[in-house]
């Protein structure tokens, strides 16, 4: 049928062709056959046949995949065949069928390396790509976003293990290797380029086709952007950050939580305010919830938990935003968790989410919420302890707070500890927290007085440097409390005797 004088005949034979060289196997099996077929075809004085063996010829070019081992063709033969594609691409006289066979092209080719640094540069095939896949008909997105997943490296890469890499070679079995121009500090650089032409304001205007797949393309695209902390200020400048938030509530699994990991990035180093305004930082807190979900891998986990802490300062709506999205089981099973990170992230978010009365009511009655935050108080770890401390500040303005916290058996020990650390921060919250307990009620005054906590509080009252000035008043407002109990003289605040 290639060598048919037939028009058609030739069209279907290739694109038979074409089809044919869909999986790894395939190819690898029809190469030495189909390679003259489609080099004949290629050089046709028809456009539609030749554009066709083009891609025929790049998809077996390709089938290496980004294992810079496997060459398929001769050296330089992808490079001459993605030039074509792009040639394809970037003229405007060529009708759009054309053009869509040329980005399928170059959607296999930019499985190399070397493909994808000549692609940024040309920037008139990247104007052309964006604006073809701006059109609505959906076949041309779809091979359209491979193209910058794969120049972004946003493609999932399989972790290979330096103990199974060296039985592999053991075995004598293939190893794919790692192209040089794909190392991070190339694909920064690739990146940017993408961004001076436009990507953002493109990937905005494509997310919102109704393909799954395709929606997933972009939001993986979205995620390789936002990687880099620079990159993050533009995405949301451009309108990102709106279309990210649609693009992780609907479609298949893989795309959500792609969008809601570059949500996650934003929402960490970035002021929830600027970058979702107004009911938009409403819409987020689901899909961070997705990121919670315990099949998650723990980065997502931690992402999550730290954007949710962002924006769990910012007002009640919020809050009770979380609450209703069923965040606060999530929140307390990563408390409970063995690995640090995730405890760490876990009780700082509970530490702002404590400021809706909601949640302090969660605490009152019989659990062992306030118990665990007393005991992380006496933990080794800096950011546990400040955590812990500061939600155990504003939850102990509440009565029945207070009594249970003197139910834990070491919390006398742990609060004088904390009171006499050397970090600041940590010495006020206990203060604060004493003069809670103190103005809770004589009985518990009386606990603390008993303790070594009067010691304790008459050395800080006795503190004379500026930094350490508020640290003073919460012990002096807490023996002044004590005077006023009966519980110590005045005399005792001025000798520290009782």
């Amino acid at each position: 049928m290639a060598n048919s004088d037939s028009g058609l005949h030739q069209r279907v034979a290739v694109e038979a062709l074409v089809h044919s060289a869909s999986k790894k196997d395939k190819c690898s099996g029809i190469i030495k056959q189909a390679v003259p077929i489609l080099k004949q075809l290629y050089h046709s004085t028809t456009d539609n046949i030749k554009v066709r063996a083009l891609v025929g010829l790049c998809k077996l070019g390709s089938f290496g995949g980004t294992d810079a081992s496997a060459k398929s063709m001769a050296e330089g033969s992808t490079m001459t065949l993605a030039k074509a594609c792009r040639k394809f691409l970037a003229n405007p006289t060529k009708d759009v069928d054309l053009r869509k066979w040329a980005c399928e092209g170059l959607a296999y080719l930019t499985l190399d390396a070397d493909v994808k640094e000549e692609l940024v540069e040309d920037t008139d095939a990247l104007h052309s790509l964006i604006d073809l896949a701006k059109m609505a008909d959906k076949s041309i997105l779809y091979p359209a976003g491979t193209v910058f997943v794969n120049v972004t490296n946003s493609y999932d890469k399989q972790e290979m293990l330096p103990e199974m890499v060296d039985l592999a070679k053991f075995a004598k079995q293939h190893v794919p290797e790692e192209h040089p121009k794909d190392k991070e500090e190339f694909l920064q650089k690739r990146i940017e380029k993408l961004l001076k032409v436009g990507l953002v304001n493109a990937l905005v205007a494509l997310s919102k086709t109704d393909s799954h797949s395709s929606r997933e393309l972009i939001a993986r695209v979205f995620l390789a952007i936002v990687s880099e902390e620079q990159h993050r200020g533009l995405v949301v400048q451009q309108g990102g950050a709106k279309a990210l938030i649609p693009l992780a509530s609907e479609g298949n699994e893989v795309g959500k939580t792609k969008a809601a990991q570059a949500l996650a990035k934003i929402a960490i180093t970035m002021n929830p305010e600027v970058a979702f305004p107004g009911q938009r930082m409403l819409e987020v807190v689901r899909p961070m919830i997705l990121l919670l979900h315990i099949e998650k891998d723990a980065i997502m986990n931690y992402e999550a938990l730290m954007a949710l802490t962002n924006i769990a300062s910012l007002n009640e709506s919020v809050r009770k935003r979380i609450l209703k999205e069923k965040g606060m089981a999530h929140i307390e099973h990563y408390m409970f968790e063995d690995h640090e990170e995730l405890k760490v992230a876990a009780t700082e978010c509970m530490c702002n989410m404590v400021l809706s009365e909601e949640v302090v009511a969660l605490h009152r009655g019989e659990n062992d919420r306030v118990k665990l935050l007393v005991l992380y108080m006496g933990e080794e770890n800096f950011k546990l302890m400040r955590a812990a401390s500061g939600a155990l500040a504003i939850l102990s303005a509440d009565k029945e707070i207070c009594d249970k916290i003197t139910k834990v058996g070491p919390w006398v020990e742990i609060l004088g500890g904390l009171a006499s650390n050397e970090n600041v921060e940590l010495r006020h919250r206990a203060a604060h927290i004493l003069r809670n307990m103190m103005e809770a009620g004589e009985e518990i005054g009386k606990l603390i007085i008993e303790s070594q906590l009067l010691e304790v509080l008459m050395v800080l009252s006795r503190f004379t440097e500026p930094a350490v000035a508020t640290v003073k008043e919460c012990a002096e407002m807490t023996l002044t409390k004590a005077v006023e109990y009966g519980l110590i003289q005045a005399n005792t605040m001025v000798n520290g005797e009782p």
